[in-house]
């Protein structure tokens, strides 16, 4: 896992499972400053009988699927503790298999839960240098979604299809847009998304139109990042489809320009894709995203911390 979940990001996935079955409720119990499992078992038992006094619950039950901690439960709570499938015969699976390759037990995790796990990759470019096509060919490729480019749609729907029109005040509902497209595109996504255009871009076509960067887009700039980061040449032949106005080889130049300034200056790694043949950019974004998918950059400590009594 490149993060580890919080405990709200774990209490948001459980509220929305179980949002339509009204005889479960969720609970929190913190383990903060109780040593690591499988230690702290005493220090546990107290705030757990403390959390169902709290919330007037008499415990009927305890299931767990691990033999060992079943009998802690029953010592510690005094409460009946039933193992099912320890076996793991109908659930052959563990919460730590799943921390450890997540995509290789994708069909294991709940659809809440995916979108943690969804790797995002931006691809970055100038005008016509084939982000468009680009990304629907590898989503296609990829069998997951994409999310188009916000602006485009936002030029066409409020300001009459001529990106003349926009406005410095215009580039923070682009933002916005921008974000509920890739939401979108995260929750439904098997694996991986493909975003066409970042909040870099967004930006940088600021700068071009109004000579000044938006504080609002340095925002999202900061806080919403991406996994992979693929920056296109901008030496493919460029077409006027009536929204770009960046044509000449000399502002195609600078703009490619600003585009790395800024990602170097933000801090985002990114990956340059030189070539003006498009099948030599498709099929080397394919091997970049492959390398994603597969890179195991789990830490072993990390996930062994993250054991505890949930599974």
């Amino acid at each position: 896992m490149t993060k580890q979940p919080t405990v709200e990001d774990r209490w948001r996935w459980l509220l929305q499972t179980f949002k339509y079955q009204d005889n479960i409720k969720i609970h929190d119990l913190s383990e903060d400053g109780i040593p690591p499992y499988p230690d702290g078992w005493d220090e546990w038992a107290i705030r757990a009988k403390k959390l169902l006094a709290d919330n007037h619950i008499q415990a009927n039950a305890i299931y767990s699927s691990e033999p060992k901690d079943a009998i802690r439960y029953q010592e510690l709570l005094g409460v009946n503790t039933v193992v099912i499938d320890a076996e793991r015969s109908f659930m052959n699976i563990s919460a730590t298999q799943i921390r450890q390759e997540p995509f290789r037990y994708w069909d294991y995790i709940p659809t809440e839960v995916k979108p943690f796990f969804v790797r995002k990759v931006a691809i970055l470019g100038g005008e016509s240098s084939g982000k468009s096509t680009l990304v629907n060919k590898l989503a296609n490729t990829f069998n997951t979604t994409s999310a188009w480019e916000y602006g485009r749609d936002y030029v066409f729907s409020h300001l009459g299809g001529n990106e003349k029109a926009l406005q410095f005040s215009d580039y923070d509902k682009i933002s916005l847009g921008h974000a509920q497209y890739i939401d979108f595109a995260v929750k439904y996504a098997n694996k991986v998304a493909f975003i066409d255009t970042d909040y870099v871009t967004t930006q940088a076509f600021c700068m071009t139109y109004e000579g000044r960067e938006h504080p609002f887009v340095q925002a999202m700039i900061e806080t919403q990042r991406f996994d992979l980061v693929i920056l296109l040449e901008n030496n493919t032949p460029w077409v006027n489809d009536g929204l770009r106005h960046l044509g000449s080889k000399a502002k195609r130049k600078e703009f490619q320009d600003l585009l790395e300034k800024l990602l170097t200056e933000n801090g985002i790694p990114y990956v340059a894709i030189t070539s003006g043949n498009y099948e030599e950019r498709y099929l080397e974004s394919i091997q970049l995203v492959e390398q994603l998918l597969n890179d195991k950059k789990e830490n072993s400590d990390e996930i062994s911390r993250d054991e505890n009594r949930s599974e």
